[in-house]
């Protein structure tokens, strides 16, 4: 069975402007296409699909269970009106892909120099470590101060030290994280710093959930909400739990609403029975 490739995929991806001018002629088949296509390009070795052959539409019209010419005036309506793909007359391609993978390929990269040299440094001497330690802590406190004045976002060179973060968190607290969701978490520390990630892991943990599909729907509302930084994320909390309590008060006094007026008829009835038993009594 031939390896599966991974790419990350927006879950708002139908709203998107092109997407959805693609609906508007081909609808959710069309949809369906385009992402069968995406999803050939991946697997291509430069991610770009060949459409010079004679028969490269009757391929994809086979992979894409339609008809070839119904097929060839998708794709080309894909180049030419909605701007979805790319093509320079012999491949075509799309650009948001590309970027995708770009970005994949500098955080691989990145965890690979790293993970090189704490193989080098496990492997090394004490003394050649301790050294070694010496000057990572000196390196690391120069880069800090460096940051300082630089944007927020995440850099190639920490994003390794982030990921690192994040993963140890999850063991330390939660458990061994599954090896499919290790992609996730890259994925997120191109959209969040790992303060965020880490606060989303806690937040699982404090709903007695522990689980990464509970971690993953939490940072996926706080994006789909605007949320780009910790302080945006804590705030976001600070509004749900406010909104929670309220539902909750609100529905405690509906209980107590009913229970009120169930006590009034109990004690109304009572009263009457009470008063003319005074009344037999006294002879009133």
């Amino acid at each position: 069975m031939k390896e599966a490739y991974y790419f990350s995929h927006d879950s708002n991806a139908r709203n998107d402007k092109k997407i959805l001018d693609m609906l508007s002629v081909y609808g959710a088949e069309g949809y369906g296409w385009y992402w069968m296509l995406v999803e050939m390009m991946r697997d291509a070795s430069d991610y770009k699909l060949d459409m010079q052959s004679k028969y490269s539409f009757n391929a994809f019209a086979m992979q894409l269970y339609a008809d070839s010419t119904k097929i060839k005036d998708f794709i080309m309506d894909c180049i030419n009106e909605f701007g979805l793909f790319e093509s320079d007359g012999s491949f075509f391609w799309s650009n948001s892909l590309l970027r995708r993978m770009e970005k994949k390929k500098k955080v691989s990269e990145s965890r690979q120099i790293a993970a090189n040299k704490r193989w080098k440094n496990a492997n090394a001497s004490k003394n050649d470590a301790d050294g070694m330690q010496d000057d990572a802590k000196e390196s690391k406190g120069k880069k800090s101060k460096g940051n300082k004045n630089e944007s927020k976002g995440i850099d190639d060179e920490d994003i390794d030290a982030q990921y690192a973060r994040v993963v140890d968190f999850y063991q330390r607290n939660i458990g061994q994280l599954p090896p499919a969701q290790y992609q996730y978490v890259e994925d997120w520390l191109g959209t969040f710093e790992a303060d965020v990630l880490i606060l989303a892991m806690q937040r699982s943990l404090d709903h007695g959930a522990g689980k990464w599909s509970y971690i993953n729907r939490t940072l996926d509302e706080w994006q789909k909400h605007g949320a780009k930084t910790l302080a945006d994320c804590k705030a976001q909390i600070v509004e749900f739990d406010r909104q929670k309590e309220e539902r909750h008060e609100k529905s405690q006094a509906g209980i107590s609403g009913v229970r009120f007026g169930r006590d009034q008829t109990q004690s109304g009835g009572k009263s009457e029975f009470a008063f003319l038993d005074t009344q037999n009594r006294t002879g009133g």
